[in-house]
């Protein structure tokens, strides 16, 4: 029981750290850079910046990660607050770089969308940088691929 209690006192006071971070603008650290294509063909560039990582899906601590960010959620009654708390979260599963994080992170994008219209704007922003990101995920699958060809086709040769 104690452990749990230091657990929530813990998590409590990180989310604090985070949200007085995010605020500052001190978390967002990794340049994505977006074009928007208008529809008189003008194309717009601008930068979206995700947050740093510390822990990624294959570290060990993973999994307590994942229940402090359950917790943090469960704590927010503002739906606001809460539907940034979630873009946030989404943007560190996307900056993970991990396609069943980037899926996740697209659901919690959708369900900030439903909790707060005056985020938006910001969640439209999101969402493109989300697209580029996600084609550049197909390119690497795409490459998977062809090596896994590449590496089928070489077997058979050496057999």
């Amino acid at each position: 029981m104690a452990g749990v209690i230091l657990f929530v006192s813990i998590a409590v006071a990180n989310l604090e750290t985070v949200l007085r971070e995010e605020k500052e603008d001190r978390i967002r650290v990794i340049p994505v850079d977006i074009v928007t294509n208008m529809e008189n063909g003008e194309k717009i560039k601008s930068v979206y910046y995700l947050p740093k990582i510390k822990i990624y899906p294959t570290n060990i601590l993973y999994p307590i990660k994942i229940l402090r960010d359950k917790l943090w959620l469960s704590l927010m009654t503002d739906s606001c607050k809460k539907s940034k708390l979630l873009m946030l979260i989404a943007d560190k599963q996307m900056a993970e770089n991990d396609a069943i994080s980037a899926d996740e992170a697209v659901d919690k994008l959708i369900e900030a969308w439903d909790l707060c219209p005056d985020n938006r704007l910001q969640i439209n922003k999101v969402a493109v940088a989300y697209r580029q990101m996600t084609g550049i995920m197909r390119k690497y699958l795409t490459a998977n691929e062809k090596i896994k060809k590449f590496i089928e086709s070489k077997k058979a040769i050496t057999n």
